[in-house]
């Protein structure tokens, strides 16, 4: 038995922006597929945010506003149900929903919900993912044993405030980013001498560093009224505390970056509490038992620590990840590989982009 671990693949639509090319990473995971269908006895875990919902819902309020304070000449698109977003996402990506479909017909295939991909987590989910043509298994916290030792697998939004209930910030600030933000700086353009592309900002990790980016990307008085207009509406969709939103007018640009700053580190907190769960003096969600190897995604940064013999293990993400404005996206595909050969268990995280060049090796 084998386990071939991805995590954060954000399979999304053809829209204002995409995270995922069924051309480059569908073609990857199409050969990946083929992989695991021909190793006897093994299993596919997509470790949450298989798909980018998130990204695919408007916010629920005050973008009609937030286009008339802008002068963006758009209509609010509609939200839609999750058999309609599976059949979009299905529709975009040929390559990768028809790779996953055929592999669910010849070896097991699990999906953890993420927060991009919370609805896999609600009744209902696996009966509309067998009518996108995958029937595979949903677990919150994926629990298995190789070699005698115990493997728990989760996506980690559940360490990060914010991204750990539906609704939360993080869902805001990614639906604004894509429906308000994007059309924006599209029907904008960019000013003289300056060359952008609006792809990037949903590339950006941490999220929050968009307003840093724009203020490269946008004059001083465009940026202002940008920057106004995007706070009202995060503040009317609770990214806000309901008591400040009507100070969201008064908040600087330099106090949005203070707080980019602390979220840029949420792999270092992730990590510190994985660490301590390796330990024996924390604990994973959802019950988990004490893991020999913790395995976690979300942060969309690679980790790797071993601890008193235990291993911690981050799967970073198949999107393109960008930092700043204008230097090269990072573009790995990682993939983690588990099996226990003659009884010893081993663990492989290797990057498939770069011909499965092996990144670190773990064996007990």
């Amino acid at each position: 038995m084998a386990l071939y671990v991805v995590s954060d693949l954000h399979l999304d639509e053809r829209a204002e922006a995409r995270l995922f090319s069924d051309e480059r990473q569908g073609r990857q995971l199409s050969s990946l597929c083929e992989r695991v269908a021909r190793d006897d006895g093994s299993e596919l875990i997509v470790l949450g945010d298989a798909f980018d919902f998130t990204a695919m819902q408007p916010p629920p309020k005050g973008l009609g506003k937030f286009f008339r304070e802008l002068d963006v000449p758009r209509e609010e698109p509609r939200r839609r149900t999750l058999p309609e977003l599976l059949a979009a996402v299905r529709e975009s990506n040929p390559v990768a929903l028809e790779s996953l479909a055929s592999l669910t017909e010849s070896a097991p295939v699990t999906f953890v919900p993420g927060n991009h991909d919370y609805q896999l987590g609600e009744p209902g989910a696996g009966d509309a993912l067998a009518s996108a043509g995958i029937r595979a298994r949903l677990e919150r916290s994926a629990v298995r044993r190789l070699a005698g030792r115990t493997i728990v697998l989760q996506h980690g939004h559940e360490l990060d405030e914010g991204n750990d209930k539906p609704g939360g910030s993080g869902e805001v600030l990614t639906a604004a980013l894509h429906h308000a933000v994007i059309p924006f700086l599209r029907h904008r353009g960019p000013p003289p001498h300056v060359r952008f592309d609006p792809d990037r900002l949903v590339a950006l990790r941490p999220e929050e560093a968009v307003v840093s980016v724009l203020q490269r990307w946008l004059d001083e008085k465009t940026f202002r009224r940008f920057f106004r207009a995007f706070l009202r509406l995060l503040a009317e969709n609770g990214f806000l505390p309901r008591p400040l939103s009507w100070l969201a007018g008064m908040v600087s640009a330099d106090r949005v970056r203070s707080a980019v700053a602390e979220q840029d580190r949420l792999w270092e907190h992730t990590g510190r509490h994985a660490i301590e769960v390796l330990k024996g003096k924390r604990h994973l969600p959802h019950g988990a038992p004490l893991p020999d190897v913790a395995v976690l995604g979300h942060t969309h940064v690679l980790d790797w620590a071993v601890e008193r013999g235990r291993l911690y293990v981050n799967l970073g993400t198949w999107t393109e990840r960008a930092f700043d404005a204008n230097s090269p996206r990072d573009a790995s595909l990682p993939l983690l590989h588990v099996d226990a050969a003659n009884g010893r268990l081993r663990v492989s995280l290797s990057d498939l982009s770069a011909g499965d060049l092996e990144l670190q090796r773990y064996e007990a």
